[in-house]
């Protein structure tokens, strides 16, 4: 027997050569494989995110779960049914706030912005005395007036007449003053530019308050305006022409007096002659007596 032979140890046995657990043999596709070595089965980091978050969705459910059961709970004791019904009271009582908001801007409104209708004066332009248009010619016929203060029949439009309170608290009309030339200005305390034209109507006044009436009228409750807030200012700056008080609107809805100042030139007999938007100055004033004389001077159409 050569020395490369084995015999087997028992008749009969073939020789078995062992292969260590750690021998790597090629498999079909030419990659070593490692034999006699367990499988064992190892977890992607994909699967173990999705099984976390699942994890998590159970718990947050539950949880969820939990505290829906805890509020139904607490909401069928006598606590809760009383702090659901707080909750509606709440509710209810925001909602009628709302409303009264509502209804109040719309009444503050209706009562600062009063609406011009056909019959109430509409004048424009800021920049000197309105001079309504008078018919030149002879004939003219007086009753052919429409009264709705433009074109050449505008001298014969009548101002509307209102109702005011003097300082001791006596009512008078617009119409009282018929007769005389008027100046009528609309003010407030708290306008700015109406401040601004007071010194000269108060001299416009003490020279001319013998043959003009100067009917100037504070408005009222107009933007929060009062009586009182109104004297307080005339007093503090020595104004003594005349002052009247808009307490009811009255003059703000014959007028449709929306923005202030406002003054209007009415003549003897109750007719609107010009009229100026804005503050007047010196001058501006001085333009409206003249127009209030001359058209006193003038005899009136037959």
């Amino acid at each position: 027997m050569s020395e490369n032979e084995k015999t087997p140890t028992d008749a009969g046995t073939p020789v078995e050569t062992e292969i260590a657990a750690d021998e790597q043999t090629p498999d079909a596709g030419g990659q070593a494989t490692t034999k006699g070595a367990p499988a064992t089965a190892s977890a992607t980091p994909a699967a173990t995110e999705s099984s976390a978050a699942e994890q998590r969705g159970e718990v947050i459910g539950e949880r969820l779960a939990a505290l829906e059961a805890e509020e139904k709970a607490n909401a069928a004791t006598p606590e809760g049914e009383k702090a659901d019904r707080k909750k509606h009271v709440g509710v209810i009582v925001a909602a009628v706030v709302f409303a009264v908001l509502l209804i109040g801007a719309g009444v503050a409104y209706s009562v600062l912005a009063p609406t011009v209708d056909d019959k109430q004066i509409e004048v424009t332009g800021t920049d000197a005395v309105q001079e309504t248009e008078v018919d030149a010619t002879a004939d003219a016929d007086v009753s052919d007036d429409t009264g709705d203060g433009n074109g050449a029949n505008a001298a014969t439009t009548p101002a509307p007449d209102f109702t005011m309170t003097d300082a001791d608290g006596a009512t008078l009309t617009l119409a009282d003053f018929k007769g005389k030339p008027v100046l009528l200005n609309f003010w407030a305390s708290w306008c700015g530019p109406c401040a601004s034209e007071m010194p000269d109507i108060q001299s416009a006044w003490e020279e001319h308050g013998n043959d003009v009436e100067f009917v100037i009228v504070n408005m009222t409750d107009m933007n929060g305006e009062t009586e009182q807030s109104a004297k307080v200012f005339l007093a503090e700056n020595n104004y003594t022409f005349p002052c009247y008080f808009d307490a009811n609107n009255s003059a703000a809805t014959a007028f449709g007096v929306s923005s202030i100042p406002q003054t209007y030139l009415i003549n003897a007999e109750g007719n609107i002659i010009g009229a100026y938007m804005g503050a007047m100055d010196a001058s501006v004033i001085a333009q409206g007596i003249d127009m209030l004389a001359g058209d006193t001077a003038a005899p009136a159409a037959q």
